[in-house]
């Protein structure tokens, strides 16, 4: 079995589960309003700023979602859990990690520059997919589908540890990925898409993409007014 052919394998698996769409709905519902509010000429918004905010959003509205009286997830056999605060959503025997691309743009990510020593839940995944006895030889530059075909060792590689990444623009639009990760300067075993929002399908009104914003942008909007009241004293108020 190649790579390729696995994460094409855990594709279908999540799609069956509902997972592809809901980290899809999930990641346009959360990005619209923060790529509404992200100014970087006018609030002095940086990449690295919003991407944090995004991150938490992301987690705790999926987690909203999943603890809801009427969630149907655990009966799909899908858990979510948060370890050392990273959203981890368990569908099966698959562990799919939530990561966002660098940057604010719809662009495809460079691959070979993610690292996974900064976050030990990352590094343990990309440690257990790198733990077959036969890798693959590095990739050539440039190339998205690592594909190649394992030496045989007796023992058909079974890579559950997946990492979901995702991207947004300025616009509100968003693309994700599906990858498993590996260790060593190739990133990645194999990546494939899972959406990209099209701005043509903005513009006719399609109803299952993001809207361009409209109306004044955040940082020219007035503020709104806190209805405010004294509060009169009891003993006054007697007299």
């Amino acid at each position: 079995m190649t790579a390729l052919a696995a994460v094409y394998d855990c594709k279908q698996e999540l799609e069956e589960r509902e997972v592809v769409r809901w980290l899809r709905d999930a990641t346009r519902a959360m990005w619209r309003p923060n790529a509404e509010r992200y100014e970087p000429s006018h609030l002095f918004d940086t990449p690295r700023g919003v991407a944090g905010l995004a991150w938490e959003n992301l987690r705790e509205r999926m987690l909203a979602e999943y603890r809801a009286t009427h969630s149907p997830w655990r009966a799909r056999g899908v858990h979510l859990t948060v370890p050392h605060g990273s959203l981890l959503i368990r569908a099966g025997d698959l562990a799919v990690h939530v990561i966002k691309a660098p940057g604010v743009r719809l662009r495809e990510p460079e691959w070979n520059r993610f690292v996974w020593d900064t976050s030990a839940t990352r590094h343990a995944a990309a440690v257990r997919n790198a733990g077959m006895d036969a890798l693959p030889p590095p990739p050539m530059e440039g190339q998205l589908a690592f594909d190649f075909e394992i030496p045989w060792s007796g023992v058909c590689p079974a890579w559950r540890e997946l990492f979901f990444v995702w991207a947004g623009d300025s616009m509100g639009l968003t693309a994700g990925w599906l990858g498993l990760p590996r260790l060593g300067r190739q990133r990645w075993l194999a990546v494939t898409p899972l959406w990209r929002d099209d701005v043509a399908l903005v513009d006719d009104g399609a109803d299952d993409v993001p809207r361009l914003p409209t109306g004044p942008a955040f940082s020219e909007r007035d503020a709104p007014e806190a209805p405010v009241s004294l509060k009169r004293h009891p003993k006054k108020a007697a007299r």
